[in-house]
């Protein structure tokens, strides 16, 4: 299968990204850009609640639940409308020709996908492929796990690594999603997984950036182009998290991210003009939340932590305002009271949403660190020189148009976030920091291109404002009284089509000069070498094709034994076969310990013979010892692995593929 074969699977996740909470996103009341950009938050709100709303109520995940419970909740949004109706202020229309507004925004989406596509692709190789790293095994089996027991609970889906859990809490909104893709294009999970990949990374990513720029500086052109031109640019998201881990889950949830920052930007009047009303505002801010959360849960915390900047300024606008106008005692209290409430609020959020995973050790000086923010330079890659000099010319003009100065806090927010995980050493205010983010440098970093974006568009404005400046004024100068005449957004169709032509062609030389940029090259070689099956860090193809022969070879009740080390854990997501262990981790119990270390050369009625019995453990899968992590670990299983060279084994080979071997327990 081909790229063009698999584009199906891609427009039905981009569908159902999109369209199921476009309808949601009506019945709350929003209009225009606003109504299409609340739709992938609310899309991801639904297929999360529907998961955990059908494993309550044992409905089987699918496309009819999903759309049950859109249904559902699209009939409790036209009420809550209704009941508010006459009782919130209308929105008035954009500034722009939604012709020009939608133009703008698809000249960016093409810029930033086509940049990103022209990388994605032929790094990933075919549709089939799949990254072959350590979260991916999880990743992979818990789809397979979705389509088999029906259950996309995030509160259950845990449970396919210890089943004996009763809530078991684990994101599943990426699984569930690509779940669908599979069933609705009968593809396997491999296809079904790259087609989300795409769908979030080359759609979903470049929109929710300018969609949010959108909201903050209105219907500009030049800023949304240049918005999406810089989205597919930086080496470090969206390219190095599906290479790192890979992370898909926190790619969507940092996918998500923008548009959650949007809804904020409308709570506290941050933007240009208003796009949505309050009650529209407040019910996407819970849809928000749900969203992040079910995606990953870290995106809460990125949303909570960029919230501050906002909040902060709301509070001081609030006591400013009252102490001025000599306000009695007990409303000025009541703002200092709401403050404290907000801020005990989010340490109590905070402080719930860490994690007690501390791996990480010191990477950067402080001065490297420093570095990496302003250059784009991030973890010791390439130089995003154009995104770093727009940002600045960003800085110059939020300080000197005296509004704005929250996005910069932002984008300090995220170097900050970013130089803790890189410089400082373990501790309590490490923890504290960035303990929701696993202390990962690889999840901060890639959260602070999103606020150069934002600064880099408000610098493009800046730009296009001041030239418009100067030219006004050379014109006042040579023709005194007269203005010079500029098109206005609600202008000819002529002048349209010159301001679209230019526009696009500023982006194709953006494009054009950033496919050989170094750092785009480097990240799209490491995810070709962990996509390729040479060396095949979990599985050959060899191997693969094994395991593609397992429907045939091994019976349904059966289950196999497999180091998950070496790659036999990837047999349940090839085959849908049952094995001993689904990930790398958490390690064996006491019993598979003991049916790993002895059942090919067990007695029949020993306790070994009784545990595999039980467990219903009848093959094994040798993929040899060659691990993707050499870790003490992969050799807790030596009955798994090289079988025929033990002494005694008894065992028959059903099965064989080059080094590969399938075989059947005799011993028991």
């Amino acid at each position: 299968m081909n790229w063009w074969q698999a584009f199906p699977a891609i427009a039905v996740a981009a569908l159902l990204l999109f369209f199921p909470g476009l309808i949601l996103a009506r019945a709350l009341g929003t209009k225009g850009f606003a109504s299409a950009a609340m739709a992938p938050l609310a899309s991801c709100g639904l297929i999360g609640l529907a998961g955990v709303v059908g494993g309550l109520l044992r409905l089987d995940w699918g496309i009819l639940s999903y759309l049950l419970v859109t249904a559902v909740c699209t009939g409790l949004a036209f009420l809550l409308r209704r009941f508010f109706t006459g009782r919130v202020a209308a929105v008035a229309p954009a500034s722009a020709a939604p012709v020009v507004q939608w133009a703008a925004i698809l000249g960016g989406m093409a810029a930033g996908s086509a940049l990103i596509v022209s990388r994605l692709w032929p790094a990933v190789g075919k549709p089939g492929n799949f990254a072959q790293v350590y979260d991916n095994i999880f990743h992979l089996n818990a789809i397979r796990y979705i389509l088999e027991t029906g259950s996309a609970s995030s509160l259950t889906l845990g449970r396919m690594l210890n089943p004996d859990a009763g809530i078991a809490i684990y994101p599943s909104v990426w699984h569930s999603l690509a779940a669908l893709v599979s069933q609705l294009t009968n593809n396997d999970v491999f296809v079904s997984q790259n087609a989300v990949i795409v769908a979030v990374s080359v759609i979903l990513w470049p929109f929710a950036c300018i969609m949010l720029v959108r909201g903050i500086i209105g219907p500009r052109v030049l800023p949304l182009v240049f918005a999406g031109a810089l989205s597919g640019g930086f080496w470090m998201f969206p390219l190095q998290l599906l290479q790192w881990g890979p992370l898909y889950p926190n790619t969507l949830a940092y996918s998500l991210l923008p548009l959650a920052l949007l809804v904020l930007v409308g709570l506290f009047n941050a933007g240009r003009e208003r796009f949505m009303d309050n009650v529209s505002l407040w019910s996407f801010l819970l849809i928000s939340v749900a969203a992040l959360f079910l995606s990953q849960p870290n995106g809460v915390t990125a949303l909570l932590a960029f919230s501050v900047p906002l909040i902060a300024a709301a509070w001081f606008a609030q006591l400013r305002a009252r102490i001025r106008a000599k306000a009695g005692a007990r409303a000025i209290g009541l703002v200092v009271l709401w403050g404290f409430a907000a801020a005990a609020a989010f340490l109590v959020v905070w402080q719930a949403l860490l994690l007690s995973f501390d791996n990480w050790k010191p990477s950067r000086t402080l001065a490297q660190a420093v570095e990496d923010v302003a250059t784009g330079t991030l973890l010791g890659g390439s130089a995003t020189m154009v995104a770093s000099v727009a940002a600045l010319l960003g800085i110059v003009t939020i300080i000197v148009r005296r509004r704005g100065g929250w996005m910069i806090a932002c984008a300090l927010i995220a170097a900050a976030l970013y130089i803790v995980a890189v410089f400082m050493y373990q501790g309590r205010f490490r923890h504290f920091t960035i303990g929701s983010w696993y202390q990962d440098p690889y999840r901060l970093a890639a959260l602070v291109p999103l606020f150069m974006i934002v600064l880099a568009s408000v610098g493009a404005d800046g730009l296009v404002s001041a030239v418009r400046g100067w030219l006004g004024r050379m014109a006042e100068r040579r023709s005194p009284g007269r203005r010079l005449g500029l098109p206005q957004f609600r202008g000819s169709g002529s002048l349209y089509a010159v301001a679209a032509a230019a526009i696009l062609a500023l982006a194709f030389s953006t494009l054009v000069g950033r496919v050989h940029d170094p750092g785009l090259t480097a990240v799209s070689t490491k995810i070709r070498d962990t996509y390729s099956f040479v060396p095949g860090w979990a599985v050959s193809n060899d191997e693969f094709a094994l395991m593609s022969r397992l429907g045939t070879t091994v019976p349904e009740d059966a289950v196999i034994g497999v180091n998950p080390f070496n790659g036999g854990a990837l047999a349940y997501a090839v085959s849908g076969r049952h094995v001993t262990q689904y990930h790398l981790a958490p390690g064996p119990d006491a019993e598979l310990r003991k049916i790993a270390k002895d059942i090919t050369t067990a007695q029949t009625g020993s306790e070994t013979c009784q545990l595999a019995g039980k467990e219903h453990v009848r093959y094994i899968l040798d993929f040899g010892h060659f691990y993707m992590l050499n870790f003490p670990e992969a050799r807790s299983y030596p009955a798994f692995v090289d079988v025929a060279t033990a002494a005694g084994a008894k065992v028959e080979l059903v099965d064989k593929q080059g080094a590969a071997k399938l075989y059947r327990v005799t011993a028991c």
